[in-house]
């Protein structure tokens, strides 16, 4: 059974854009905590932090509240301002080694990208590698509402009818690398078959040397692949139904 499309999360799935969102994320704070380079929270003291305290929270927006102190409101605001603050940012993320060899492997199969990062930084980064063509719709944070960002399956239904898939009774799968983008997927799954039976969304974690190190036991994914040649076996076994 052939895949309907490939979905992919962009940050720390396809790029490693931890050094630029660190870049973005202290511009942002300046608005709202006037002395945050001489007070810089540990979450953006380092990558390491950056990343391991990601890993630990559900959202941007858990981690905007837990680690940077802002209130609801601030919030909001902080979500408005990351777009055209990144844009400003000129700092291009890097695409992790290997994976332009899995989208081209399966650039015969429809794929698009869901991600809480902006439409125009991500087009703007995966042209610059060459790997735009891949991609027949983006979806980022501007074009999703507020309260509907991930787990809400919204931006995975405004992709596929982006990549113009009508029948979806079929196999789609999603790859992530943190638990919401397993309960993502799950949640896609089940607004899908509400009006197409036959639809499935599996779920496959890409775990980057440096980036999170395993699976959430809450939110299990379907596959795992610490190597984007695991990762290339994982979705062709989906594709030829061998697992």
């Amino acid at each position: 059974m052939s895949i309907s499309a490939i979905l992919w999360d962009y940050d720390g799935t396809l790029a490693d854009s931890s050094k630029k969102n660190i870049e973005v994320t202290l511009e942002i704070l300046r608005h709202f905590i006037p002395d945050v380079d001489e007070n810089v929270p540990e979450a953006l003291s380092s990558r390491s932090s950056y990343l391991d305290a990601q890993g630990k929270l559900s959202d941007w927006k858990e981690l905007y509240r837990v680690c940077y102190g802002l209130n609801e409101e601030e919030i909001r605001k902080a979500g408005e301002m990351w777009t055209p603050t990144q844009l400003k940012n000129r700092t291009l993320s890097d695409i992790f080694k290997g994976m332009d060899s899995v989208l081209k492997e399966f650039e015969h199969v429809k794929m698009g990208v869901c991600s809480q990062n902006g439409r125009e930084e991500i087009s703007r980064s995966l042209e610059h590698h060459g790997l735009l063509k891949y991609f027949g719709s983006i979806v980022g944070y501007g074009d999703v509402p507020y309260d509907r960002q991930k787990p809400d399956p919204t931006a995975f239904l405004i992709c596929l009818d982006e990549l113009k898939i009508a029948d979806r009774n079929g196999t789609f799968v999603y790859v992530g690398d943190h638990s919401v983008d397993v309960a993502f997927g799950r949640n896609a799954e089940s607004a899908l078959k509400k009006s197409f039976p036959g639809a499935r969304v599996v779920c496959a974690a890409m775990h980057h040397a440096g980036y999170y190190s395993g699976d959430d036991e809450n939110f299990p994914p379907d596959f795992s692949a610490k190597s984007p040649e695991e990762l290339l076996e994982i979705l062709k076994q989906i594709e030829n139904e061998t697992f």
